[in-house]
């Protein structure tokens, strides 16, 4: 049997946030939940994924090039800080590594790469526009290029692309929301997103959702494409979409929630300005929790951001780590994900109810 966090908070009895906070140190888990969930990680043999470290014969990569490419994304995409956060750990990875690294971008992947057949990458650490079919969209030149080549995508792995990939628990993300603002009394919540099929904040959405339902919570979902999206895709900056969205939640004939999660933190800077336009105070008339932990992103918003930090540089690390492993086995052909545990950061945007 597979063991995950969730096993071992079922084994425990305590939520899965008790067991990220324990697995992190928090000092505000009391001495004996704490010994609960030691206890519980002990007798299940649970190790998490940043512990876990495959054995290779021949780990080094030192002298070899590797290419780093950003794939149907826009610049405002491509440069927030939950992006560069992983690649600085992939730069920084690589350097101690001695390993050459070559970065590439193709906003739009239906575009021949001029660069293709200049020169020759030993593997590739690729991060894709995950909204739309970035994979399908992709140069056929190119798509043959990655097929044949090493490739580990990092925060997130397309839809038939090949290769292996690293990334947080999107699901467990949503669950640590959800169980935040369970354990702060909130009964009546909402899920808010302008990027309807963006394939990582849906799955932070159906964990939330499968969460709330099992806390018995009233969550109620405002998700649409309000804009189009087409390649190279950029980060939501609609103010009047997410505004529409967030007046689907106020609207006369309905209750509203006394707690909104949004999955990205970009999200979350709208939603602070949406309701602000609307006189709404945060966390007083409405708290608000995110995903990915942005500081340079949130660290001027007031109240400060209840977010859920997706330890993007350890990202990066681990995905050099397992390119290392598939150029030291060859293998191109299989397909393997890692995930590692993302953990809450308490904030003052939410409240907790009397």
């Amino acid at each position: 049997m597979k063991v995950t966090v969730q096993t071992v908070a079922e084994r425990a009895q305590v939520s899965v946030g008790t067991v990220s906070r324990v697995l992190n140190r928090d000092p505000r888990v009391s001495p004996e939940l704490s010994q609960r969930v030691q206890q519980s990680i002990h007798d299940l043999g649970y190790v998490p994924l940043r512990k876990r470290r495959p054995k290779i014969r021949n780990p080094g990569i030192a002298g070899k090039t590797i290419g780093l490419l950003t794939l149907g994304m826009d610049r405002s995409l491509s440069r927030l800080p939950v992006v560069t956060a992983a690649v600085d750990g992939i730069r920084d990875s690589a350097s101690r590594a001695g390993t050459n690294l070559q970065w590439f971008d193709l906003p739009d992947p239906s575009a021949k790469p001029e660069w293709i057949g200049r020169g020759q990458c030993d593997g590739w650490l690729i991060k894709g526009a995950m909204q739309g079919n970035a994979w399908r969209a992709t140069h056929e030149s190119l798509k043959k290029l990655l097929s044949e080549a090493p490739c580990v995508w990092f925060h997130g792995h397309p839809r038939g692309a090949p290769g292996w990939s690293v990334g947080t628990n999107d699901w467990d993300a949503g669950v640590l929301a959800a169980n935040h603002l369970k354990e702060n009394r909130h009964r009546r919540v909402a899920f808010l997103s302008p990027k309807s099929n963006h394939q990582l904040l849906r799955r932070r959405q159906h964990g939330f959702q499968a969460a709330c339902e099992e806390f018995g919570m009233d969550c109620r979902i405002a998700s649409k494409n309000l804009q189009s999206w087409n390649f190279p895709l950029e980060r939501p900056k609609s103010l009047a979409a997410v505004g529409a969205l967030l007046d689907g939640l106020l609207g006369e004939n309905t209750e509203r929630p006394s707690a909104i999660f949004v999955p990205a933190d970009s999200i979350a800077v709208l939603l602070y300005h949406a309701l602000a336009e609307r006189g709404l105070r945060i966390p007083d008339d409405i708290s608000v929790i995110s995903v990915n932990r942005e500081d340079g992103l949130i660290a001027g918003l007031f109240p400060s951001l209840t977010t859920i930090d997706v330890h993007s540089e350890e990202i990066g690390r681990e995905a050099v780590l397992q390119l290392k492993r598939l150029l030291a086995t060859g293998e191109t052909a299989s397909r393997q994900d890692w995930q590692i545990a993302p953990s809450l950061v308490s904030a003052e945007s939410v409240r907790k109810l009397s």
